[in-house]
Parts: structure tokens; C-alpha cells; sequence
């Protein structure tokens, strides 16, 4: 789970770059407009001119030649108009270089630090766009919050799970407004990835204590449960999610399996019911059958266990559970041909062989008993009880 699904979002806009513009978002802040040489104007209105008639590689050599001829009147507008030339001639490790160049002249330049972010992420530097994207952030005035989302997803990128957690806690406390769902759902994966599932929970157990939480809270809290080993609120909450929306096909299948650890058969029988019914298989078929039988639920494990077999007839687990549903039921004769069904297709199964044998002997087929008792009676396991039964049968016929 390396390529994260959020990662398509990390789409920050590269400004293109005009002059006016830079002049603007630069009023009474570095870089300032004052401190521009003639020059530098001249050079920096012709390259803007070329690049909005989109010759890139004609603005570049304009102001590739200024700084060549006046290399003292660099300038931060310079360099971050620039940096704007060697990007959209797919010049990465040169457009970088300028950025970092802007941010020499100007720390304090917020457009040059989410370029420069962006820039990093694009050559795989995630550490480096973590730091740049939160550095934006802050000098934007800490109320562009996808930047600093952005930068969570770069440290993550860069497999600093740690680093981008608080991050992701503090986007998702409040103080900013309710969180977005992405920003929730990122946080709970990279807490269950760096062992934290408390560090999230609390967070998710938060929103979930609201009026009408969403839905997608619910999955997530069954997720952190799950990590943190607590089986049964993870199925509380699987189950939750699912009176409000489908469960997918893994979903349904966890929320039975989390059943079944937890010795409530009964809940996981509709569940594997669910299952098989959209996909039927000998696996589904057999654990709907147990679940029930388990739940002694025998009715619906009799039908569940002869639907299986009309389609998986060579399953010996299906004929153990239909013999053992008949034998709960006293149906001696039948439980008997269905442990003897069991044993032949299983030659292992020696229990089933077993009460293949009991079960004759109590219907009164005492061939049937006789026969399979006493290849029973081989095995130290069953020999007493199998010599006994013999014995029985034999004084009862004096």
C-alpha cells in the first residue's frame, strides 16, 4: 500500500507567472518592486511578453542574457520568472534550481516556497516538498489548509509516517473547521501505519459522537478497532456502515470472519448468507452451514448444508454438518448415511466414521454398525468406545 489513492490530489497550481501579478501579491512585502533595475524591468516585460505568446525557450534566453550581461541586477521576480520559463519547457532540476534561488533572495516569498514544493514532489524530494509546502502555509497565514495537507501526503511520499501525523491530528482536531473526509481518511491509514490506530481513534471516535455523523466514520472506526485487536466494536461498526450503505464483498466477508472470532455465529451466518448467495462456492457454502448448525440454527443449516451439496456433492464438511444437524434432530438413519458419506470422501476422518457407526446402532442397522465400528476399533482413540458399541449390539442379539 505505497501509491496512496490521495496522491492524485496533489495537484497545487504553478502560478504562470506575470509580472503585474507578482507586483501585486508583493505590495508592502519581499520581493518589492522598488528594488528592480531598469534592466531587470526592461528584461522581465519582454520575457512576460514571450510567455504569454508561449514561447518559453525565447523568454528563458531574455533573461538568460540579462543575468549573463548584468549578473549583479539579479533579482527575486528575476529568478521566479525564471524558474516559470525552465517548467513549461520541462527543465525540472533547472527550474529548481531558481526557486531555491527566489527563496535566497526572498525567505519570505509564499508563491516561490509552493512552486518550490511542488517542483521537489514532481523529483520524487518528498522530504524536501514536505518542508517547502508547510513553509508556504504558514506564510500564507496558516488558512490555506490543503497546503499543509499537501505537505502531509509529501512526508508519507517520503516515508516519514511520523512526521506527517501531527499534521494530519491538527487538521483534523477542529481548530481549522470540520475536517475535510480526505483529510480523515488519510490520517487513519497512516496511523494504522505507523502503529498509532489511538492516534486516530480518538479523533474518529470525536466526529462520530456528533449528530449525524458520516457514514465513511463508521468504516474507518471498524478499521482502528480492528488494529487495536478490539474485534467487537470493529464488527459494531462494520455493522453500523452497513445499515447505511452496502458493504462490499470484503466488507461483508470481514464483518463474518470478526463474527465468528468473537463466538457469535449467529450474526456471521446471515453475513456468509449474503456472500454466497452472490457467489456461491463449496468454502461459503460450508461456513454458512457451520455458523448456523453453531448457532443451533438447525433448520437453516439443513437447507444451507443440501443446497451445498446440490452443487459441491463430493464436500465432506457439508455431509459432517448435515449428519450432525440429523443427529441433533434424533434422525439416526440419516445422520448415519451422512457421516458415512463424510468418511468416504474424507478416509482421514475417522470421527465421522465413527459416528458413521454410532448413529447405525442407534437407527438399528447393526450390519452397517458392525462393519464400521470395527475398522474404528484400529485407532487407540476410538477402540474402547467402538469395542463397546460392538459388545452391546452382540448381548442384545443373545
Amino acid at each position: 500500500m505505497r501509491r496512496y489513492f490521495f496522491l492524485t490530489c496533489l495537484m497545487i497550481v504553478l502560478t504562470s507567472v506575470s509580472l503585474a501579478w507578482a507586483q501585486t501579491a508583493a505590495k508592502g512585502a519581499c520581493p518589492d518592486e522598488k528594488t528592480l533595475t531598469q534592466n531587470a524591468r526592461t528584461a522581465l516585460v519582454e520575457a512576460q511578453k514571450l510567455m504569454t505568446e508561449k514561447k518559453p525557450a525565447q523568454a528563458e534566453k531574455v533573461l538568460t542574457g540579462f543575468l549573463q550581461k548584468y549578473p549583479d541586477e539579479n533579482h527575486a521576480f528575476v529568478a521566479y520568472t525564471l524558474a516559470a520559463c525552465y517548467l513549461d519547457l520541462n527543465k525540472f532540476k533547472a527550474a529548481l534550481a531558481q526557486y531555491e534561488k527566489t527563496i535566497d533572495f526572498c525567505p519570505a516569498y509564499a508563491p516561490a516556497w509552493q512552486n518550490l514544493g511542488k517542483i521537489c514532489f514532481d523529483l520524487k524530494k518528498y522530504t524536501r516538498a514536505g518542508t517547502a509546502l508547510e513553509k508556504a502555509w504558514e506564510l500564507t497565514g496558516r488558512t490555506k489548509h490543503m497546503l499543509r495537507f499537501h505537505a502531509a501526503v509529501a512526508f508519507i511520499s517520503a516515508k516519514k509516517q511520523r512526521k506527517a501525523l501531527p499534521i494530519l491530528k491538527d487538521l483534523c482536531s477542529g481548530k481549522v473547521g470540520p475536517p475535510d473526509e480526505k483529510w480523515v481518511k488519510l490520517l487513519v491509514q497512516t496511523a494504522v501505519e505507523a502503529k498509532q490506530p489511538k492516534t486516530a481513534l480518538r479523533t474518529v471516535e470525536r466526529l462520530l459522537a456528533r449528530s449525524n455523523p458520516e457514514a465513511y466514520l463508521f468504516r474507518l472506526a471498524s478499521v482502528l478497532y480492528l488494529e487495536a485487536a478490539n474485534y467487537r466494536k470493529a464488527a459494531q461498526n462494520l455493522e453500523a456502515y452497513g445499515l447505511v450503505t452496502t458493504l462490499s464483498r470484503q466488507e461483508r466477508k470481514l464483518l463474518a470472519d470478526l463474527y465468528v472470532n468473537l463466538g457469535i455465529p449467529s450474526r456471521a451466518a446471515p453475513n456468509y448468507a449474503a456472500l454466497v448467495a452472490a457467489n456461491p462456492c463449496a468454502r461459503l457454502w460450508e461456513r454458512t452451514a457451520a455458523c448456523w448448525f453453531e448457532a443451533c440454527d438447525y433448520d437453516h443449516a439443513l437447507e444451507a448444508a443440501q443446497k451445498g451439496l446440490a452443487a459441491y456433492p463430493k464436500s465432506p464438511r457439508l455431509w459432517r454438518i448435515k449428519g450432525w444437524v440429523h443427529y441433533e434432530n434424533k434422525d439416526y438413519s440419516l445422520a448415519s448415511n451422512a457421516f458415512g458419506k463424510a468418511s468416504g470422501l474424507d478416509h482421514k476422518d475417522i470421527n465421522s466414521l465413527f459416528l458413521h457407526g454410532l448413529c447405525a446402532c442407534r437407527a438399528g442397522d447393526r450390519n452397517s454398525a458392525k462393519k464400521a465400528l470395527e475398522k474404528v476399533a484400529g485407532y487407540d482413540r476410538y477402540k474402547a468406545r467402538a469395542l463397546g458399541l460392538i459388545h452391546e449390539m452382540e448381548e442384545e442379539n443373545i
